[in-house]
């Protein structure tokens, strides 16, 4: 009886060992990212890619990813990704005067097809401005 309980304590430990990791990656990958903001942001969700990555055995990527971490700790600031929002806001927002002033020309034209095309792009263009005002305006609340 002492070996049977012996073997079962062992094939159980032995199970816990493998099963452990799994649940402490399926964690680490299912960390909720959204609530930060800025360079920890940005830190969160790398991360979350290499627990991925490690978990599918991609190992080039883990390699990269763990290059771009690296990077972020040691040149990212929350002013850096400020101005980086605000370049991207002024850039979406030049895209969409363009998608605007290509709707208002295929309207003019009785263009359906380019009319419906247009007002998708628009629709994509807006959310993603609101999306990129939303950060912007939480990152603004850091120093």
């Amino acid at each position: 009886m002492k070996n049977t309980s012996f073997a079962l304590t062992a094939i159980s430990a032995c199970i816990l060992s493998f099963a452990l990791p799994a649940k402490l990656v399926f964690a680490d990958h299912h960390q909720d990212c959204s609530t930060m903001v800025g360079c920890d942001k940005k830190r969160c969700e790398i991360s979350k890619q290499i627990v991925m990555a490690k978990a599918h055995g991609n190992t080039h990527k883990v390699a990269g990813l763990e290059t771009a971490l690296k990077s972020v700790e040691a040149n990212c600031t929350n002013d850096g990704q400020k101005q980086d929002l605000e370049a991207e806001i002024v850039d979406v927002k030049q895209q969409i005067d363009k998608y605007e002033a290509s709707l208002k020309e295929a309207e003019e034209e009785s263009n359906l097809d380019k009319t419906y095309k247009y007002k998708q792009k628009l629709l994509s263009e807006n959310t993603k401005l609101a999306e990129l005002e939303q950060e912007l305006a939480s990152l603004q609340g850091t120093k």
